[in-house]
Parts: structure tokens; C-alpha cells; sequence
């Protein structure tokens, strides 16, 4: 009796048991693999929720605090007293208005009230300066027991070395005014265009077009010499005093 052949029921190796097809594995696939093994996506698939470029708004937000550190948040409070700190030229005060159109969503009755916050910290921190009400607005400023050291500072600042070539201009500019730069030659003043120039970035003279370039005296003259106007000047016929 012939044996009878015995049929193998055995279930074929699938997955990484199976036998490598006759290509092998291509990279792709072992990438894939492997990501599988740890648990990873797979690095080679791609979103199609993807887009193909992101957009980022690059300008910078005030309201973001990672513009500054921990100790000193960027608020409404913070940029405020930024503000006061720099100031408006000629001491001009920052009205509530102005400042609350600068920033998001804060009223100017918002503003007053900070201004005050800020008043009652520096008071309460005995600092030399203090956050004032001016006109329609507001300053930073410092109190009167150290305004002192503060026109100390301008007086010396007001401090201008004149030679007595570019007093004679001065002189001859402030009665005679507006003077083109040929007349002063007829009215006895031969300097050269060096003091001319000199007296012009000192903010003494300034160059203005009636009828041609003619020479003024400016209001740093007339803080220098303490003159409230130019008519306060004495007649040149005048004794001294």
C-alpha cells in the first residue's frame, strides 16, 4: 500500500517573516518598517492637510510678552511709562488721547488711570521724579526737591564760548536783522564763513530766503542773552548798562 503523501497545511509567513521578494526591500519600505517598529509616523508621508507654505506675520506685537523679560512685561502700563520717559519735544505733554490711539483696545480714560497707578508707585517708592498732569496731558518730571540738579545740567548745557569775532556778528545780525551776507561787510563785520557756519550749527543764526539768503537771530539767542523777543534789545545807541 503506497504511503500517502502527507499535505502540508502550514499558513505562510507574512509580514517581516515572509521571504524578501525578488526586488528585496526598497528604503522606502525599511523606513517605513522601522517607523512602525517604534512607533513613529512614518517619515516619508505627508499630510495632505499640509499646505504647501505657511505664512507668518513677521511685525511685532506689543501685546506679546515674550518682547521682554519676566521682570518687565510689555502692558498698556509698561508702554505708557515708555512713552513718558522719552517725551514730546519742548516738554509737550502726552495727552490721553494721543497715547490710547497707540495701542489696542484701551480707552484714554483708561490712560488717566495709569498715569495715576504710575504716580502713586514712584511716591511710593520715594523716586526723584513723579508722573504729572500738564495742560491736557501728562509728563514725567522731576519733583521740586530735585529740580535743582536738573537746570544745573541746562545751565551748562546753555554754556556757549563766544570769541568776540562772532559777538560782532551777533550783534550785527541782532539789530539789523534780516541781513544778507554781503551787508555785513557794510556794517563793519569781516568775519570769515567759518564763523558763519560755526554760529549757524550753534543755533545762533539761521539762514532765511527773504529776498535771498539772509541772515535771523533764533530763540536759542534770545535764551542765551535772556530776551523774551528781539525788540527787548536795548538801542545800539544805548550807554551800556
Amino acid at each position: 500500500m503506497a504511503r500517502q503523501k502527507k499535505t502540508d497545511t502550514t499558513t505562510p509567513a507574512a509580514g517581516f517573516s515572509a521571504p524578501p521578494a525578488d526586488g528585496g526591500l526598497s528604503i522606502d519600505k525599511l523606513a517605513q518598517a522601522f517607523a512602525a517598529m517604534m512607533g513613529a509616523p512614518d517619515p516619508h508621508e505627508r499630510s495632505v492637510a499640509e499646505p504647501d507654505m505657511v505664512h507668518v506675520d513677521a511685525s511685532p506685537d506689543l501685546d506679546d510678552s515674550g518682547l521682554a523679560d519676566a521682570t518687565c512685561r510689555v502692558s498698556p502700563l509698561t508702554i505708557f511709562e515708555a512713552l513718558l520717559f522719552v517725551g514730546l519735544p519742548g516738554g509737550e505733554p502726552l495727552t490721553s488721547r494721543r497715547v490710547a490711539s497707540l495701542m489696542r483696545g484701551v480707552r484714554p480714560q483708561e490712560i488717566d488711570d495709569l498715569a495715576k497707578e504710575l504716580r502713586q508707585r514712584y511716591l511710593a517708592d520715594n523716586c526723584p521724579y513723579e508722573v504729572a498732569a500738564k495742560g491736557d496731558g501728562w509728563v514725567m518730571r522731576l519733583r521740586p526737591e530735585f529740580a535743582c540738579y536738573g537746570q544745573v545740567l541746562e545751565a551748562k548745557a546753555r554754556q556757549v564760548r563766544l570769541d568776540a569775532e562772532s559777538l560782532d556778528v551777533l550783534a550785527a545780525v541782532a539789530w539789523n536783522q534780516p541781513v544778507p551776507r554781503d551787508r555785513l561787510v557794510e556794517l563793519g563785520c569781516d568775519a570769515g564763513p567759518a564763523v558763519m557756519r560755526q554760529l549757524v550749527r550753534r543755533g545762533l543764526l539761521e539762514l532765511s530766503n527773504d529776498d535771498g539768503p539772509c541772515y535771523r537771530t533764533t530763540a536759542k539767542f534770545l535764551e542765551l542773552f535772556r530776551l523774551t523777543s528781539i525788540t527787548d534789545l536795548p538801542s545800539p545807541t544805548d550807554p551800556p548798562q
